[in-house]
C-alpha cells in the first residue's frame, strides 16, 4: 500500500518557467511584469479579501504584493512555485496589515453567490477564525490548492499541515454551530 507521504523526490515540479519568467521581471521586462500580474493578480486579491474581509485593503495589497516582487524577482531561485512565492508575499502582507491595525476594522460581508444559509454561516466564520487558521482553510478548500503547495507556500511540513488542518477544522466547526444556537 502507498504511504500518503509527500515523496520530495518523484513530487518534486520543474519550475524553470517560473525562474525564467522571474529572471525577465529581474531584468526589467515590463511583458513579463504583465504577465505575472494578470495571471496572479486576482487569486491574490481574493486571497488577501478572504483574510482581511476588506476589498480596498485586497486591491491595495494585490497591487502592492506585485510590486514587491518586481523589485525583488532576482530574489526567486525556483525552489517553489511562483503562486507559493507570491502567495507568501501576500500572506506576510496581510500579516503586517493585520499588526498594524490597533483596532480590528468592521469586516465586509462577503457577497454570496448562493443562498444557502450554511454557507454564508461558514463563510463568516472564517472570518471570525484566527489568521492562522483562515489562511490555511482558504488556501485548501476555496482556492483549492494541494498539501505540497501550501507547505512551500507557508513554509511547514506536511505533518504539520495535516494537524493544523485538522485544529483549524475543529475551530470553524465550533465557531459555525454557535451561530446555529
Amino acid at each position: 500500500m502507498d504511504s500518503i507521504a509527500l515523496n520530495k523526490a518523484a513530487d518534486s515540479p520543474d519550475h524553470s518557467g517560473d525562474r525564467d519568467l522571474a529572471r525577465r521581471c529581474a531584468s526589467g521586462d515590463e511583458r513579463a511584469f504583465r504577465e505575472v500580474f494578470e495571471t496572479h493578480e486576482p487569486r491574490l486579491r481574493k486571497l488577501i479579501y478572504r483574510n482581511l474581509g476588506s476589498r480596498e485593503d485586497a486591491e491595495e495589497l494585490a497591487a502592492t504584493t506585485i510590486q514587491r516582487f518586481w523589485r525583488t524577482a532576482h530574489r526567486f531561485r525556483g525552489t517553489c512555485s511562483l503562486k507559493a512565492f507570491l502567495t507568501r508575499i501576500a500572506l506576510n502582507l496581510c500579516r503586517d496589515a493585520g499588526r498594524k491595525r490597533r483596532q480590528p476594522l468592521p469586516i465586509e460581508r462577503p457577497e454570496s453567490t448562493d443562498h444557502n444559509p450554511l454557507a454564508d454561516q461558514i463563510r463568516q466564520g472564517l472570518l471570525d477564525l484566527e489568521r492562522e487558521d483562515r489562511e490555511l482553510l482558504s488556501l485548501y478548500y476555496l482556492e483549492e490548492w494541494e498539501y505540497n503547495e501550501i507547505c512551500d507556500s507557508l513554509g511547514i511540513t506536511y505533518d504539520v499541515l495535516r494537524t493544523r488542518l485538522v485544529r483549524a477544522r475543529k475551530r470553524l466547526r465550533v465557531i459555525v454551530e454557535k451561530q446555529f444556537e
